[in-house]
This record gives structure tokens, C-alpha cells and sequence, in this order.
């Protein structure tokens, strides 16, 4: 880790810990000597929201999860404040038991995650929920003396604030001295996450609302049933496609496995696919087809005689025309998979060329989606780059070269464009 990236470790850590220890200090001294009414009551109803919420978190990919106690420490700037959703997250800390992502992963807790990491994400959660809290005060937010519509603005305000300062303070430290690019990355987890913490804000005002009715702590009781369970669902629908995703993956290695050449082929060309729909702008879940459609493209090889595939020398007539039909093949064998019509006519036309001269429908730019033409990209560069019996590998400059000479030609001009971008580290420049 670099000079600057522990610097700013600190720097965050300590202006984290400073807020932290205020706003802790604040609320427990109003709780013990000037408590309000029901005070004690949502506090502790919150309190077990937060710990359940971070213990229970919502993972949206491989390294990205939503953290569903923002609906505690929203219901916490209404009721009382900033320093009240800052406590809770103190406070709930030490009692936070994470469930792994999947069956059979460690559990995490504050005795088996580096100090600093934690004093990190602490600090991280404090000041993006403090600084924003401040400017939901400035715009007219009244804790505890709220109306219905004036504070919908005030509290869109401080969710979008909120979850732009967690991202920046986090994506700044992971990408320090790194490969990544800052800004691609964060617009690319703004997309992701901003969508979700937006739909779950109102149950925090939600939640607020109910403990300000009378008896409201007890009927917040039965708030956090629906609530986990609705979260819990949603886990169980996230494991299920991750599931599949890898069944896939088993299964393309399996095919794959018949030629040593091509082995891993389609795993490649599914980072590639996924990397270049990220960087020209795609939503998540169009970037999510791409990446389906780039394992599964060469899955109708498997109808292909090994002794084609293999041959170190020219192909006859009848032998390409052989290799041109596995594209069909491949509908043909996922026929039967309930995948949708997008990643299948990816997966078809991924050798239309963009000047209409490519297999197996010859068809022109008007009638190929843009997911297919990021394939043929990603696929003919792995090719390039990769071992072949009749040849070696390329260098990645002569297979860039390549790229540019037939853009416009094979190859549809922004798909090169972004992907040159992804090649020569320079993502969102262009």
C-alpha cells in the first residue's frame, strides 16, 4: 500500500473518529440525563434494525453489497438528528455478526477483521451519514417535528448525498495507486447502488413515522418481519442467479476442456465483453446479458468434430462451413435454457461483421444488436492474443492494431473505441 493511500487511511479515520466519539457522546448523555419521550424506545427498536440490517447485507455482485441499515439511520436524522444515525452505527458495531455471501462462509465480526479496516468503514459510515445530515438541517429537515410533503426533498437530498460520500471516500481508497480508474468505477457503482438505496429510503421515513404514532415502538416490531423477510427473498433470487452463472461456467469448461487451446477462451472473452458494455454506458443488467452471452458464445462448437477444431493446417470448404454453423448450433442447444431472446441473438450473431460480411445471416449493423458486436470484438481479440496450433499468440499492440485497421470494416467503430480505451488504461477519457 502506498504513502498516500495510508495517508489518507488516516485522514479518514481520524475525521471519522472524531465525529463518531461526538455525535456517541451526545445522544448516550442526552439518553442517561435529558431523555425524551419514547426516546429510549426507538432507540433500541433501531438499534436492532441496524445490527440485523448490517449483519444481513444484500450482495449486488462479486464485490458490491447494500447495506440495509440506512433505513435505521434514516429513521434516525428524522426522529432526532444526524448524531442519533451516527450512534447507531457506533454502537451497533461490536454487535454485528455478518453472514457470508454464500453456504459455508466465514462469518464475520469485529474479532476477526483487521482494527483498521473496521475503524475504516466506521469512519467511512459516520461521515457519510453526518456531513449530509448537516445539509438535511440547513435545507429545513426538523427531526421529530417533520410534515408531509416539505421533507421529501430535504430527505432525497441527504439520501443521494449520502450515498455519493460513501461511495467516493471508499472508491478513492480502492482505487489508490491502483489500475482502476476513479471515475469509471464510481459511475458504474452509482448506477448500481443509487436505484436500490433510493427505493429503500422511504422505509425509513416510513419507519419514522410509525415510531412518532402512539405505541409506535411496538408496531414497529412487526415493521422489521416484512422487511427482513422481503430481504431475505431477495438474497435467495441473487444465490439463484449466481448459481446459474456458475452452472454456466461448469459447463463451458467442460466443453472447453475437449481443446487445451481454447481453454478458458470463453471465460476471457466474457471479462473482455463485460469491461467494454461497462465502459460504453450500458445499464447493469444489459452489461450482466454481455457477460452471459460471452460465456456461452462458442457453446455450439461442442457439435463441432474435434479433428476440425484441432487442425494445426488450412480448413477445407466443408470444414469451415462447419465452424460457420456454430453459432446455430449453439441456439439449438439452449433451445431448452429460459435465457432471455437478447443473450441468444448475441450469442447468433456474434460473427456479423459490422460491414454485413460476417456468418451465419450476413446481415448489416441495422440488424445486429450492439451486445453481439461487442463479442466479435472480444472474441477475435482473445483469438488474436491467444495460442493456436498453426500459430502463436499476437502481442497486444498488434492485436490493437488490428482492431483499428478493421473498425468501421468487422468491427463496429465504438465498440474499438471503448475497447482500445480498456486496453491502453485510458477508460473514460474517451
Amino acid at each position: 500500500m502506498s504513502k498516500q493511500a495510508k495517508a489518507y487511511i488516516a485522514a479518514v479515520i481520524t475525521a471519522g473518529t472524531a465525529v463518531s466519539v461526538w455525535c456517541t457522546a451526545h445522544v448516550v448523555f442526552d439518553l442517561f440525563y435529558h431523555p425524551h419521550p419514547g426516546q429510549w424506545q426507538y432507540m433500541v427498536i433501531m438499534f436492532l434494525l441496524c445490527v440485523l440490517c448490517r449483519a444481513l447485507p444484500i450482495y449486488l455482485s462479486d464485490d458490491r453489497a447494500l447495506d440495509i441499515s440506512f433505513v435505521a439511520a434514516m429513521a434516525a436524522v428524522l426522529m432526532s438528528g444526524p448524531e442519533s444515525a451516527v450512534a447507531l452505527i457506533v454502537l451497533s458495531t461490536p454487535f454485528v455478526v455478518e453472514m457470508g455471501r454464500n453456504k459455508g462462509d466465514p462469518v464475520r465480526h469485529i474479532f476477526n477483521i483487521s482494527p483498521v479496516k473496521t475503524l475504516f468503514n466506521v469512519s467511512n459510515l459516520a461521515l457519510s451519514i453526518y456531513l449530509p445530515g448537516q445539509i438535511f438541517l440547513f435545507l429545513g429537515g426538523r427531526p421529530g417535528a417533520y410534515e408531509y410533503p416539505y421533507i421529501l426533498a430535504p430527505a432525497l437530498i441527504f439520501t443521494l448525498l449520502c450515498i455519493l460520500t460513501n461511495a467516493v471516500l471508499l472508491i478513492r481508497l480502492l482505487t489508490w495507486g491502483g489500475e482502476s480508474e476513479f471515475w469509471p468505477i464510481l459511475g458504474q457503482t452509482l448506477r448500481l447502488v443509487m436505484p436500490n438505496m433510493i427505493l429503500v429510503a422511504p422505509l425509513g421515513l416510513l419507519l419514522a413515522t410509525i415510531l412518532q404514532m402512539n405505541n409506535g415502538a411496538y408496531v414497529a416490531f412487526l415493521f422489521l418481519t416484512p422487511l427482513l423477510l422481503s430481504r431475505y427473498t431477495f438474497k435467495l433470487y441473487l444465490n439463484s442467479k449466481q448459481e446459474f452463472y456458475r452452472m454456466l461456467q461448469t459447463m463451458v469448461a467442460v466443453i472447453e476442456a475437449k481443446d487445451k487451446y481454447t481453454e478458458g477462451h470463453s471465460k476471457r472473452v466474457s471479462a473482455y465483453a463485460e469491461k467494454i458494455a461497462a465502459e460504453m454506458g450500458m445499464s447493469p443488467s444489459k452489461v450482466n446479458e454481455v457477460r452471459v452471452a460471452a460465456l456461452l458464445h462458442d457453446v455450439g462448437k461442442i457439435g463441432v468434430k474435434d479433428e476440425i477444431l484441432n487442425k494445426p493446417s488450412g480448413l477445407t470448404p466443408e470444414e469451415w462451413e462447419a465452424i460457420r454453423q456454430h453459432p446455430i448450433k449453439a441456439i439449438s442447444i439452449l433451445a431448452q435454457v429460459e435465457l432471455p431472446g437478447e443473450i441468444k441473438e448475441m450469442i447468433r450473431h456474434h460473427h456479423e461483421r459490422y460491414d454485413g460480411k460476417g456468418y451465419p445471416d450476413s446481415l448489416g449493423p441495422d440488424k445486429v444488436s450492439l451486445g453481439a458486436y461487442i463479442l466479435e470484438a472480444a472474441d477475435a481479440y482473445d483469438a488474436m492474443t491467444s495460442d493456436r496450433p498453426y500459430r502463436k499468440g499476437m502481442a497486444q499492440e498488434v492485436a490493437m492494431e488490428i482492431l483499428r485497421q478493421e473498425q468501421g470494416k468487422q468491427f463496429h467503430p465504438q465498440v474499438v473505441d471503448a475497447f482500445i480505451r480498456i486496453l491502453t488504461g485510458t477508460k473514460g477519457e474517451g
